[in-house]
């Protein structure tokens, strides 16, 4: 069961960027809507399955709710100015750096040569195939790079939920003292997001992006599980096979046109995330 488990997260995270585009609503609707239903699944787990409400995993769990808002609430801008495919690579690339490479080495994940081996070059394949993945010709006049201030806000949005990734496991709290207090975190830090707007949130695109955070919160109670049951090492660079699912799928839903060496750059990335991701969850069957 644990094998399939440390999979959902990549779907989960896979579908969720391409509904919240669809639902064209502004980046603060999208991280209402989100925390809204990571709130309200969250107090449904815990009721189901109580635990207690330790003051210090509280807090830390809190806190991982409020650097996930701002990560996301980043990435959400990211979306819609650069497109999913352009800003997912890049977002997934650095936080695979700083998550996996962090709990391998702090966390001893990676205990044999072998591990350390077959892990580095998982890396190197996922890390190859997001940047290929990311791949856009020039067009007349106009270069495929990301600005300086995008560029930015992407790398502080990796930070942010590198850090989400990591926090909770580096002071062991399993998944469920964490469920609760970080969903309050995350509505919270929303609400704080949206006191500070001029624009009021429209209660129809919040309501629609509360399908968006049902995506998610699956998937991030599944890749909490996954944590504990074969690491973050190992299950954090699984879930980053959501490349795959959010940027074909971004191409196909909103019809974005890719040249032939585009689409070649587009499948051969593909292929090396799938070697990479199928390398690192070798490690905890081997």
């Amino acid at each position: 069961m644990s094998f399939f488990i440390v999979f959902v997260p990549a779907l989960g995270w896979g579908i969720m960027p391409i509904i919240a585009q669809l639902t064209k609503a502004s980046p603060k609707e999208q991280l209402t809507g989100t925390t809204l239903a990571a709130l309200f699944f969250a107090t449904v787990w815990y009721a189901i399955h109580p635990s207690s409400l330790v003051i210090f995993p509280f807090l830390i769990s809190f806190i991982s709710g409020i650097l996930w808002s701002i990560g996301q609430y980043l990435q959400f801008q990211a979306f819609q100015k650069i497109g999913v495919p352009k800003a997912i690579p890049v977002i997934c690339g650095l936080q695979l750096i700083g998550t996996t490479l962090f709990a391998a080495m702090m966390f001893n994940e990676w205990q044999t040569r072998t591990e350390m081996i077959v892990g580095s070059l998982a890396l190197l394949f996922i890390l190859l195939g997001l940047i290929l993945t990311s791949y856009q010709q020039k067009q007349h006049g106009s270069s495929n790079g990301i600005p300086l201030n995008l560029l930015f806000i992407l790398i502080c949005s990796a930070l942010a939920l590198t850090c989400y990734a990591l926090i909770n496991q580096l002071f062991d709290i399993s998944g469920n003292e964490v469920i609760l207090p970080q969903a309050l975190g995350m509505f919270s830090s929303s609400l704080l997001i949206n006191a500070f707007s001029k624009a009021k949130p429209r209660p129809a695109k919040v309501y629609l992006n509360v399908i968006t955070g049902g995506c998610w919160s699956v998937a991030n109670l599944a890749f909490f599980i996954a944590n504990g049951t074969v690491g973050t090492a190992t299950s954090f660079p699984i879930s980053q096979g959501s490349i795959i699912i959010a940027t074909l799928g971004s191409i196909f839903i909103f019809k974005e046109a890719k040249k032939r060496l585009e689409w070649l750059s587009v499948v051969s990335g593909i292929v090396s995330v799938a070697i990479g991701v199928i390398m690192i969850s070798l490690i905890k069957t081997t």
